[in-house]
């Protein structure tokens, strides 16, 4: 035989073994695919034969899709019964009425977390404030509750109100009563409002320092945020603090559309992929860049998604300098996506932000980085009880009166805002400004952020620890109360063991990830 078919003949051998392979490995997985769903029916069908109580076929169903999607770990990812599509697309096309808040499940806790409330929306108003535990929406616990149900609770008509019963961060619990309304929120804001009761962006006008505070990225918001910089640039500013702090995020185009107004061109912006998505980077443009002068990011645990793609690419880029803690790590991806049955929609993470650097924003499980961190020397940390005080000074600062306005402007600088604002993070980086343009240098107005993380970590970790023994020892206080009053105590309510409230803390991180 020939050499030359010799090599043909090889090939030929060597590809159809390799066809083989590949169809032995895609039937295997196939029948493994199959012996799985034959689990779930054989299960299924002996429940409903020989269970002593006929099951709600119907609730298995919905209880065995939610536990397949729990099992990912991933909060973001629901799946939408026929009868919450409706409702969703209500929700996605913005014409719904709530409390204004963003929401997620604290895994520890299992119960519904504020992200952040959104500024001027009743939550803010009425006094909720980030990293609140949810424990009742109008007298029914909310142990358990999915994302969906939350948001489904706390949304509805015009006027109405809910009642909430939360826990702070300090472990005070608090029962708020909030009436919603349509979310309707002007993003863009500056310090002081004007006698006109318009904002005014200029912060100190002997440095010619601005500030912009952008509470979440909506439609409107790139628009404004542009009309204000053109308006720091007419008024001759050198540099801008732009505050993320408590922004949600919103709609990724406004993110891309802000962080171009500040980079010139052809710098990473962000970059999306996944398992199966093709990665896709965004870069800067010239024709979008209106800010050329110096500028100081403010974000926080609290500031997440849109406004953590901006501080990353602001960072990342060297065009900001970062001051305040590590953000929140809300990086990824939903997609919705209708199934072909017809019956209802999977909303599924298929693919994650990264920064320009190449980092993850997304926090996953046991995840050591997440996020954008601030430089070292730029690290400001405050306490629950100081955000506590600023944000009630902030919130009645923003309200709309005839006092707000019609005070003469006193000259601001770090220690004014220290002492009348209780803003130590705004106080840092206006005290940054100052500093890069009398001396050319960025000031260290920080610490160095390692042991900081640290704790911070240690002490959210604990935090949630400390709520959970003071759910059981409530629990425990009801039950004693009732053997005291002679009740007769039923089996389903009857007092938590020792050993159950082990193993309710168990699960709690007590040590950080190193």
């Amino acid at each position: 035989m020939p050499k030359n078919s010799k090599i043909v003949l090889l090939l030929a051998v060597l590809v159809a073994g390799n066809i083989l392979l590949w169809t032995s490995n895609t039937m295997a997985r196939r029948s493994d695919a199959f012996e799985q769903i034959g689990l779930l029916t054989a299960l299924r069908r002996e429940l409903v034969v020989s269970h002593v109580e006929e099951p709600d076929q119907e609730k298995m169903l919905k209880a065995a899709v939610r536990g397949m999607i729990s099992s990912l770990d991933d909060p973001y990812t629901t799946y939408l019964f026929p009868e919450d599509i409706k409702q969703f697309d209500k929700h996605v096309g913005g014409t719904f009425s709530g409390i204004g808040a963003e929401v997620m499940i604290d895994e520890t806790l299992n119960r519904v977390k504020i992200v952040s409330p959104l500024e001027e929306s009743p939550a803010w108003k009425s006094g909720v404030l980030a990293g609140d535990i949810i424990y009742e929406i109008d007298g029914e616990d909310t142990e358990g509750l999915s994302i969906t149900d939350a948001v489904d609770r706390l949304t509805g008509p015009v006027g109405t109100e809910v009642t909430i019963v939360v826990r702070h961060k300090t472990g005070e619990k608090e029962t708020i009563k909030i009436t919603r309304a349509i979310i309707n929120i002007q993003t863009v804001k500056g310090f002081t409002r004007d006698k006109e009761h318009h904002w005014d962006y200029m912060l100190d006008p002997v440095n010619k320092i601005g500030y912009i505070r952008l509470t979440q990225f909506n439609k409107n918001s790139g628009p404004d945020m542009r009309a204000a910089l053109e308006q720091l640039n007419e008024n001759g500013a050198k540099a801008v603090i732009l505050d993320l702090r408590f922004d949600p995020g919103g709609l990724l185009p406004t993110a891309i559309e802000v962080a171009d107004m500040f980079l010139p061109g052809g710098k990473k912006i962000v970059s999306v992929k996944g398992r199966v998505v093709p990665e896709d980077v965004t870069y800067s443009t010239d024709s979008g860049t209106v800010f050329k002068g110096d500028v100081v990011v403010l974000a926080n645990e609290s500031s997440a998604s849109a406004s953590e793609i901006v501080t990353g690419a602001l960072h990342d880029n060297h065009r900001a300098k970062f001051v305040g803690t590590r953000t929140f790590g809300k990086g990824s991806v939903q997609q919705v996506r209708p199934l072909a049955t017809g019956e209802g929609a999977l909303k599924i993470t298929n693919a994650y932000y990264y920064l320009p650097n190449g980092e993850k924003i997304h926090r996953v499980k046991d995840a050591k980085n997440w996020g954008v961190n601030p430089d070292p020397g730029f690290y400001v940390a405050m306490s629950p009880e100081q955000i506590k005080d600023m944000l009630k000074i902030r919130r009645d600062s923003d309200i709309l009166n005839d006092e707000n306005g019609s005070e003469i402007r006193k000259e601001i600088s770090p220690n004014w805002i220290t002492d009348n604002l209780k803003d130590l993070q705004l106080a840092a980086g206006l005290e940054a400004a100052i500093g890069k343009i009398q001396n050319g240098e960025w000031p260290k107005v920080g610490t160095e952020g390692t042991d900081d993380v640290r704790n911070a970590i240690l002490l959210e970790n604990l935090i949630r620890t400390r709520e959970l023994l003071q759910e059981r020892m409530d629990e425990v206080e009801k039950e004693i109360k009732k053997i005291e009053a002679g009740e007769k105590i039923e089996e389903d309510d009857k007092p938590v063991a020792s050993g159950a409230m082990k193993d309710k803390t168990e699960d709690a991180e007590l040590v950080p990830a190193e």
